[in-house]
């Protein structure tokens, strides 16, 4: 220790040679099957040892492992090199039943308020800890309970790098209506609505912002090296009241509130996308009334009598 205090480094003098190398072996082992090659490789490199190893001296740092409840064999692959392994270890994380259901539990509430970039991060969290677990359950729940679960991740990645940068692509879209189709936009930005990930932009079909489903998305066919303004874009400004204090109300981009009245507020929103808009105001429920225009207000109150209409039905 007084050595190490002096000059700040690491000699042979400070360290076990045998309980280091062995513990230089399972960080090396536990993060993959390797090679005699690739071990000696890595000890040659090492920026204390800086040596290489011995067949024999390998099976001695081997044996240690072994002695202390680590499961290492040789197996060999498909490219006929043997390789070694360990497949069990006593430091493995162990979780019980409750413990997966209150992850679980706790997973999906903060869900529901993260960004992508957050969710990508909480998702590589739970995969990177899924393999120091040795349970397929729980593995298994994490993989269902995903909102990734059916995404592309690379292609996701893309993706938001094209929102980045607003770029004009076109994308291959599995539409539910009419197949397989190619969709060129404007990419906005990507977001979670109602425990859904959704990519946005101005799309060149209809002359409008809209939203898809990024699990619908098989790739990204082209991005276009100019971009082109679509033409012709129509946008409605609607006034609507919300029964609820500002600071309760999570404004989208294209919102600002106008006016405050007691616990009342007032927003305004500017939109080329109808639909949309009659979705984030259909999810207020009775907090919510329209007050401008008269003809979207009217449109909005046909909509909700044809929605009581179909519970009425026989």
């Amino acid at each position: 220790m007084k050595e190490f205090l002096k000059n700040q480094k690491v000699t042979y003098n400070l360290m076990s040679f045998t309980g280091y190398k062995a513990l230089v072996l399972f960080s090396l082992l536990a993060e993959g099957p390797k090679s005699y090659n690739e071990i000696c490789d890595y000890f040659l490199n090492h920026p204390y040892l800086r040596e290489s190893i011995s067949i024999d001296t390998l099976r001695v740092y081997i044996n240690s492992l072994k002695r202390i409840g680590c499961e290492v064999k040789r197996v060999r692959g498909e490219d006929k090199i043997s390789r070694y392994i360990i497949l069990a270890h006593p430091f493995e994380l162990k979780l019980t039943p409750e413990q997966i259901q209150s992850i679980s539990k706790v997973y999906k509430s903060i869900v529901k308020k993260m960004d992508i970039e957050e969710l990508r991060a909480m998702d590589n969290f739970f995969e990177k800890i899924g393999r120091y677990i040795k349970n397929d359950k729980f593995i298994s729940d994490m993989k269902k309970i995903s909102l990734l679960r059916d995404i592309d991740k690379e292609l996701l990645k893309d993706l938001l790098d094209c929102c980045d940068k607003k770029d004009q692509i076109v994308i291959t879209y599995n539409s539910p209506n009419s197949g397989q189709k190619d969709i060129e936009l404007i990419a906005d930005k990507i977001e979670i609505e109602n425990g859904k990930v959704y990519l946005f932009g101005i799309g060149f079909e209809y002359n409008q912002y809209g939203s898809f489903l990024v699990s619908r998305i098989n790739k990204i066919k082209e991005i276009k090296l100019e971009k082109t303004i679509p033409h012709g874009i129509q946008s409605i400004r609607v006034l609507y009241e919300l029964d609820c204090p500002p600071e309760n109300i999570t404004l989208n981009e294209n919102e600002k509130i106008i006016g405050t009245n007691k616990n009342k507020t007032v927003i305004e929103v500017v939109t080329s996308n109808e639909f949309l808009l009659r979705q984030r105001l259909l999810a207020y429920g009775p907090l919510c009334k329209i007050i401008h225009p008269d003809e979207f207000k009217n449109k909005f109150i046909a909509l909700l009598k044809d929605m009581k209409a179909g519970y009425y039905c026989d």
